[in-house]
């Protein structure tokens, strides 16, 4: 009788799947559950397949049950469902939208101003709505004359109360700004004696760089050296987009190399058409960043905790998909608080693509019992050899700091005492083969 890694895992992935089907228990519970993603064709029916499907993704145990090895519905893993989630990619279990505008709080640009359009002209995280500065240009309110777009000089030629940066016709001449050869100066005649050049009116140096307007890329930022970097014939001194990828400077994770996905695979805020070195980072926390080149090391984000709810202990590692034993213990708490960690022992093998996902029912999770602070210690180890480099060492240990609000709450969580007779076959499964098993390649 074979009794492999991967038949174990199956095993257990489809008898979790099947119980919460059929339990309507965790986040399913408030009815918030949406249907899973699926993949890999239409479902056999009857035993046919040939309707060109391959059976349909495979369920695996994890915390967001229904998840497939390509996706989640909850993104954010708060558990609510990202179809009726108002903030799907931030977490926020209470889901508070205090403006009623159907963005929750935790990711509003304007959390108490209704901006359901989240528009932000500056890219500083404040919406146009509620930031007193919108263009970033250090004028506020009513004294600035293009309050969507940045002119510090709130230079205003004709005197009209609109910039001349935002205004369709500067010098109110008659002429509109895209057709007139001196946009800055009134010429209503447009004469013009040299066809190369603007207008008689305005052929001179404005930024007095030496350059001559008519041959300026730059005519109100002196540039002398004229650079253009993405060859737009407008100057990189005042290029809004500097590589011509169609997302302004400021919001651009490449302002310098053209990357219109703005894709950022490992989340340090630089794109990855400009970023030279991969580390993951959980929660912005770029200083304990997760480089897979480097030795194995384990990550768990603290945060804010509330007294006598459940929270579950999120591992990652720099290793995808990789078999990890794993102890949690309470390494300090507030006086008082007798508080452990429930599920405190384990293994696990799948990872999406950092972070580790428990077997169904065996989830680490901490329920404090006293306001105050926390510390919680995870040693993790790989059960077989570093497939990066067999030299580097196969444990580590990190710990996460947590702060708990709320009541005291009597009694306590008790930790899980050592692994269960099924964890205990499931790592009799890991130990048992000489090689680590293959990690299924997402579609």
């Amino acid at each position: 009788m074979r009794n492999t890694f991967f038949s174990a895992v199956t095993i257990v992935a489809l008898v979790s799947s099947a119980a919460w089907a059929g339990g309507g228990e965790g986040e399913c519970s408030g009815g918030a559950c949406g249907t899973p993603d699926t993949s890999g064709g239409a479902p056999c029916v009857g035993g046919n397949c040939s309707g060109g499907g391959g059976g349909g993704s495979i369920l695996v145990a994890n915390t967001d049950t229904g998840d497939t090895y390509q996706y989640a519905d909850d993104y954010d893993e708060d558990g609510r469902e990202d179809d009726v989630d108002n903030c799907p990619f931030a977490a926020n279990k209470a889901q508070l939208d205090s403006d009623g505008d159907g963005i929750g709080d935790v990711c509003d640009a304007c959390p108490l101003v209704a901006n359901k359009d989240q528009l932000d002209a500056d890219g500083d995280g404040a919406g146009d709505a509620c930031d007193p500065d919108a263009d970033n240009d250090g004028v506020t309110g009513k004294q600035d004359t293009c309050p969507l777009l940045a002119n510090p000089a709130q230079l205003d030629v004709d005197g009209d109360g609109i910039g001349d940066a935002c205004d369709a016709d500067a010098d109110n001449d008659g002429i509109p700004n895209a057709k007139d050869n001196c946009p800055l100066v009134a010429n209503p005649d447009q004469k013009n004696t040299d066809p190369n050049t603007f207008g008689d009116a305005c052929d001179r140096d404005s930024d007095k760089d030496n350059i001559e307007d008519a041959k300026d890329n730059c005519v109100a930022v002196a540039n002398p050296d004229q650079k253009d970097a993405d060859g737009d014939k407008l100057g990189d001194a005042c290029d809004p987009d500097l590589d011509n990828d169609g997302k302004a400077n400021a919001k651009d994770s490449c302002p310098l190399v053209a990357n219109a996905d703005q894709a950022d695979s490992d989340r340090d805020g630089k794109g990855d058409a400009c970023d030279s070195r991969f580390c993951y980072v959980v929660n912005g926390d770029a200083k304990n960043c997760l480089d897979p080149k480097l030795t194995f090391r384990v990550y768990s984000p603290g945060g804010l905790l509330r007294t006598g709810e459940a929270s579950r202990l999120r591992l990652f590692a720099n290793r995808e998909s990789s078999a990890i034993r794993y102890t949690w213990i309470v390494e300090s708490r507030p006086p008082g608080s007798s508080a452990t960690v429930t599920n405190p022992q384990g293994a696990v093998q799948l990872s999406t693509p950092y972070e580790y996902h428990y077997l169904k029912g065996k989830a680490a999770t901490f329920t404090p019992d006293q306001p105050g602070e926390y510390r919680i210690r995870v040693t993790a180890e790989l059960v077989f050899a570093d497939t990066v480099n067999p030299a580097f060492p196969r444990s580590s240990t990190t710990v996460a700091t947590f702060t708990a609000e709320g009541e005291p709450v009597g009694g306590c969580a008790v930790g899980g005492p050592a692994a269960s007779a099924g964890l205990a076959l499931y790592l009799l499964a890991l130990l048992g083969r000489p090689h680590p098993p293959k990690r299924a390649r997402r579609a």
